[in-house]
């Protein structure tokens, strides 16, 4: 489905051609001045980020929604500080004027950022949480495929592949820009460690499993990531470590 390229560190690309998806990956330990990327948002984005009770999550978001934007302003040869984010019908940040499809997520210690040209997309990352009652979760959230599979799991394996369904679901989710309005039981993704992830089935009015490429990304130890984008073509993914521009 793609050509890939992998950088264990690296600067944003200068570019990001047409049949291009850009991954990045955010360390936040290596984002040691914080003040540029608060300084390219608005007074709405401070506001939100200063909401945060811990200064770790403020911290996340920030630099998180900093990078988005610089790269969003660099690639469309604007101010990134002048962009504003709309929403569509079910909260999925928009930018007008923009053909760069973008999403990001972030969990823990690290961050998750997308953009590309193809078409929607959408990023998931989540930290393993060891207290997590697991299987209640999986019952409440995931389909009867899922549950299955999740359950056919030896006990060393069901963490990794609860958090692989997880990740996986999400990026779907958002891709599709529906956010939770789209049931998580009407879909499977596979989630077993043993095996390529992807996405099984969907059971949705104007939704065919065959429009979306879902896929597992390498993740830090603890961590399970996971993209999803709306093609069926051939595409180049750029997948690296992303290296603090201050």
């Amino acid at each position: 489905m793609e050509k890939f390229t992998r950088r264990e560190m690296s600067p944003a690309p200068a570019q990001i051609n047409d049949g291009q998806v850009f991954l990045a990956l955010l360390d936040f330990s290596l984002f040691e001045e914080i003040a540029p990327y608060r300084h390219l948002l608005n007074p709405e984005e401070r506001k939100r980020a200063d909401k945060f009770y811990f200064e770790k999550d403020k911290n996340r978001f920030v630099i998180t929604r900093g990078i988005l934007k610089s790269l969003l302003g660099r690639y469309n040869k604007i101010n990134a500080a002048r962009i504003s984010f709309g929403q569509n019908a079910y909260g999925k940040p928009l930018m007008e004027h923009n053909p760069y499809h973008f999403n990001v997520a972030h969990s823990g210690n690290y961050g998750l950022l997308g953009l590309t040209k193809i078409a929607d997309i959408g990023v998931d990352i989540e930290q393993f949480r060891s207290q997590t009652d697991l299987e209640t979760i999986a019952r409440r959230f995931f389909s009867r495929v899922e549950i299955a599979e999740f359950n056919a799991l030896l006990e060393s394996e069901r963490q990794q592949g609860f958090f692989n369904a997880w990740t996986r679901k999400e990026a779907f989710i958002k891709a599709v820009g529906m956010g939770l309005s789209l049931p998580l039981h009407a879909f499977d993704v596979r989630l077993s460690p043993n095996h390529e992830a992807g996405l099984s089935d969907v059971r949705y009015e104007g939704l065919q499993s065959t429009d979306w490429n879902l896929d597992a990304l390498e993740a830090p130890p603890g961590y399970a990531a996971a993209f999803c984008l709306k093609s069926s073509t051939v595409y180049e993914l750029i997948y690296y470590k992303l290296q603090p521009e201050f």
